[in-house]
């Protein structure tokens, strides 16, 4: 996935290569067929950089075991302490969200207006975001 810097995808940031399962916990009632879903990430976490603001921003944060960032070298970062995406050495990656397609369109949760992640399942979003693909 690509990490844009504008809302028309012309300014690219970052790549962010996310990989481990999608586990469904239920139905959601937004919607007939939206299902509640984490996505937990304990495969693979990897950024790279896209766009020299983008590396020199995340080089002034603290990172340890990670190297400076470069452009196009990416970097895993799972299961260690990232500050910027709120990771944390030893802790798994996870995301509670929902999932709904519909006229074959994808959609997931839309972000909560007041900022909060997605981080807990409490704070799993309650609405649907406009769709993302149009399923094939």
């Amino acid at each position: 996935m690509n990490n844009n810097a504008d809302p028309f995808g012309k300014i690219l940031l970052a790549k962010i290569h996310i990989k481990g399962h999608i586990v469904f916990q239920g139905e959601h009632p937004i919607a007939s067929g939206a299902y509640e879903v984490d996505y937990i990430a304990y495969e693979a976490y990897e950024v790279t950089p896209l766009h020299e603001g983008f590396a020199d921003a995340v080089n002034k944060f603290p990172t340890e075991g990670l190297n400076k960032w470069e452009l196009n070298i990416a970097q895993n970062l799972l299961a260690k302490t990232f500050p910027l995406f709120v990771l944390v050495t030893g802790k798994v990656f996870a995301e509670y969200d929902l999932i709904y397609i519909y006229n074959y369109m994808l959609f997931n949760g839309s972000r909560n207006v007041d900022g909060r992640g997605f981080d807990k399942p409490e704070n799993r979003p309650t609405n649907l975001q406009i769709p993302l693909i149009r399923k094939s």
